[in-house]
């Protein structure tokens, strides 16, 4: 369970912004009451009601706006002063970031479609929507019912696990090795993803990067996906580490929103299903076109952990 503090971090200016302006009616109500042909008791109980009302919208608002400002703010000073940063800990995206996949979750979109008689896109438009929750990879490009909704997601997951086997998604080349050495030099690393928890650990293990990932949140892991910002702030959470000394590398816009949502650093991956340009437009503040070069982006920045700077070569 998240904490209230985490909570109030995951929510948005523009939620600030409604709650406040919802105490608006309420503050009207609780005067206008006074004009109805109603006894004075009946008015006062009426009264302090509504006027209760508006004020605990008024002092939610005010609340959620202070913390997104505080944020807000925050991440202005942080990125002024990027390049003396010390990251301790990398998020990863898992599909187009460290395992190419984009083959397997298309076919099986595509599967989907054609085994549920729905017209059906193209594997192109399919691909753009990787990195949304399930049920938005189809909602998004389709229009359906909420009945074929549910049935798009459950015979995805059918066929999915159907062609999920050994050997259909492998890692693009040198991300073991990267992990490796980031590992080596003292990184936490972690993945945040669309995929369901079960699927995301059994991947992690059959590719082998078991000794390098310590922790992942999947989809059934968090209330709300990306771009919203939960999955990163449950991972700060867990390794008690700072927005500032965290990065997220994903290949999609919404990885990059998600980073930018939660005040954390963003890299982009150019060679997975999102373009250059769509990750730059999302905010990524590099955008490297092979997973090699995230190490030496992080040195050339000096963005070091901590751990490896006060390592004693043990």
């Amino acid at each position: 369970m998240m904490s209230i503090k985490t909570k109030l971090q995951g929510l948005s200016f523009r939620t600030g912004t409604i709650v406040l302006l919802m105490c608006i009616p309420f503050y009207i109500i609780s005067f206008a009451q006074m004009l109805l042909p109603l006894s004075t008791s009946v008015k006062g109980v009426l009264w302090a009601v509504f006027f209760g009302i508006a004020k605990l919208f008024q002092y939610s608002g005010i609340t959620i706006l202070g913390v997104e400002g505080y944020k807000r703010l925050k991440r202005r000073l942080r990125r002024k002063n990027v390049k003396g940063g010390r990251i301790k800990l990398v998020i990863f995206d898992f599909d187009g970031t460290l395992g190419d996949s984009q083959k397997l979750i298309t076919d099986t979109m595509l599967a989907t479609v054609d085994e549920l008689g729905l017209p059906s896109p193209t594997r192109e438009q399919f691909a753009s929507t990787i990195g949304l929750p399930l049920r938005e990879c189809f909602t998004s490009i389709m229009t359906l019912t909420d009945e074929e909704a549910d049935k798009c997601e459950e015979t995805y997951r059918r066929i999915f696990d159907e062609k999920n086997v050994k050997g259909a998604v492998t890692l693009f080349p040198g991300v073991k090795e990267t992990l490796e050495r980031l590992h080596e030099k003292g990184f936490l690393m972690s993945i945040a993803s669309s995929r369901c928890h079960r699927t995301l650990s059994s991947l992690v293990d059959d590719l082998g990067l078991s000794p390098y990932i310590q922790y992942v949140v999947g989809s059934d892991d968090v209330q709300h996906h990306k771009p919203n910002a939960e999955s990163v702030l449950v991972t700060l959470e867990h390794f008690d580490v700072r927005p500032e000394a965290t990065v997220v590398v994903g290949d999609t816009e919404f990885d990059i929103l998600m980073g930018c949502n939660a005040g954390v650093h963003t890299i982009g991956v150019s060679y997975g299903n999102g373009s250059r340009e769509s990750l730059e437009k999302a905010g990524a503040e590099r955008v490297i076109s092979d997973i090699k070069r995230l190490e030496r982006y992080l040195m050339a920045n000096n963005l070091l952990p901590v751990v490896a700077l006060n390592s004693t070569g043990d």
